[in-house]
């Protein structure tokens, strides 16, 4: 009889495993409950953003991006950001961030930027989409030069309902420097936006 009843234990959490797993592994960017359409358009906000290089710093006080859902089904989510779209803001002089010792910095993102949630997980990756690498410029605005930074692929991680949908760069991973020799040869970035609609709804993954 003790032998019965510890098989049919078994066979219970067996199909409960079955059944909960693919509920669990699903993930949906949603509007008050809703999956957000394929083809809406979704903004990103950050507060404080940085790229540490060693000793140096560049600190944006402000970031701003805006892009266009282009998959929110089967458990995966995608988007993409156009080229030059993302925008970033700081204290210094025109609105440039600032440096610890370069001064006034304008960053700039070169490349198309995809994101990339995969299914049953709350990790994904950006790239430059269709292959490209991602790829960003510091323009050193009172030394005239351009510090270009490129890495095929950037690891992210995303917040999971009931909390608002953000997107985390992953700490620890160094992009390294494109070209420019005066330039610091690699650095970490550190930045995290929330997502909203157009209209500044909140948004959740989950």
């Amino acid at each position: 009889m003790h032998k019965k009843l510890m098989m049919a234990c078994m066979a219970i959490a067996a199909f409960a495993a079955f059944v909960i797993a693919p509920m669990a592994s699903a993930a949906t960017l949603t509007e008050n409950g809703t999956a957000v359409a394929v083809g809406s358009s979704i903004t990103g906000k950050a507060g404080e953003t940085k790229f540490t290089a060693g000793a140096e710093t560049v600190i944006c006080s402000a970031a701003d991006m805006s892009g266009t859902v282009t998959t929110n089904s089967g458990g995966a989510i995608a988007g993409e950001i156009a080229a030059l779209n993302p925008s970033f803001t700081g204290t210094a002089t025109g609105g440039d961030c600032t440096s610890e010792n370069l001064g006034p910095v304008k960053p700039t993102v070169n490349s198309k930027l995809c994101l990339s949630i995969a299914k049953g997980t709350d990790k994904g990756t950006v790239t430059g989409c269709a292959g490209a690498a991602v790829t960003f410029t510091l323009a050193v605005t009172n030394l005239g030069i351009n510090c270009r930074y490129e890495k095929s692929s950037i690891e992210v991680e995303i917040t999971t309902s009931p909390k608002d949908a953000e997107v985390k760069v992953v700490p620890g991973q160094m992009v390294p420097r494109e070209s420019n020799f005066l330039c610091p040869a690699q650095g970490e970035l550190d930045m995290e936006f929330v997502l909203t609609t157009t209209g500044g709804t909140t948004l959740t993954f989950s």
